[in-house]
Parts: structure tokens; sequence; C-alpha cells
């Protein structure tokens, strides 16, 4: 059961390394293009935007690094980052594939979603034992 908890462990703190660098990413590219985010713009409405999701993103690290700290106890921020946070933004990375911009969303499927449902199954049944045990 410890070696589950630890994946569990690992997974939320996967999700907040990569939260923190796509913030990290997307503050810069409001003013200076990056090759991560080619679509870059010095636009007021892109930095606008890109402000807010930075921040939003910057939100979401802290909760998974939060819930790092009791991974079974705080199970459901799994289950909220595979939906709505991942699912939308593959959802939003399909659109933004047909458009020929950026082709990002087969990774969001396979290297974000796919932790994350272990992770929650995991954490799921680790939960559903103590209970039976108590």
């Amino acid at each position: 059961m410890e070696y589950k908890k630890k994946l569990i462990k690992a997974v939320y703190l996967y999700g907040a390394a990569l939260d923190g660098l796509m913030s990290l990413l997307m503050t810069i590219s409001m003013f200076f293009p990056t090759v991560i985010i080619p679509y870059s713009s010095f636009s007021k409405e892109y930095q606008f935007a890109m402000g807010w999701a930075a921040a939003l993103m910057f939100g979401w690290t802290v909760l998974l690094f939060w819930g790092h700290f009791k991974p079974i106890e705080r199970k459901s921020v799994l289950l909220m980052t595979i939906f709505p946070v991942v699912i939308g933004l593959t959802l939003t990375s399909m659109y933004v594939d047909l458009l020929g911009l950026l082709q990002i969303w087969l990774y969001q499927l396979i290297g974000c979603i796919g932790p994350l449902i272990i992770a929650f199954s995991l954490a799921l049944r680790i939960d559903k034992s103590r209970k039976d045990v108590v």
C-alpha cells in the first residue's frame, strides 16, 4: 500500500511541476515569444488572456502540491484535474490543432490524463480499504 501511496504522491507532484512550468512559460510569453507557445503575441488581448491563464495555472499548481500532502483524503483534486481541467485543455488543443496552430492534445491525453486516472483509482482503492478495516 505504501508503494501505491508514493505513486499517487508522485502524480500530484508531476502535475504540479507541469502546471508550474506552463504557468512560467505563459507569463514569459506575455512579453517574449516562446518556442513552446508559438502563437505568442504582443497584443493587449493576448497579454490579458495569458495573464489570466497563467494565474489560474499557478493556482492549480498550488492545489496539486497541497494535494500531495494528503493524497488519499484529497483524491477529489485528481478527479477535478482530469475533468474539467485537463479534458478542457485537451479539447481546446484539439480545436487549435484543427486551425493548424498547435499539436499537443495527444500528449495531454497520454501524459496527463493517464497518470491522473491511475492515481485517482489507486486512491479510491486505498480509501475503500481503510474504511473496510474500520
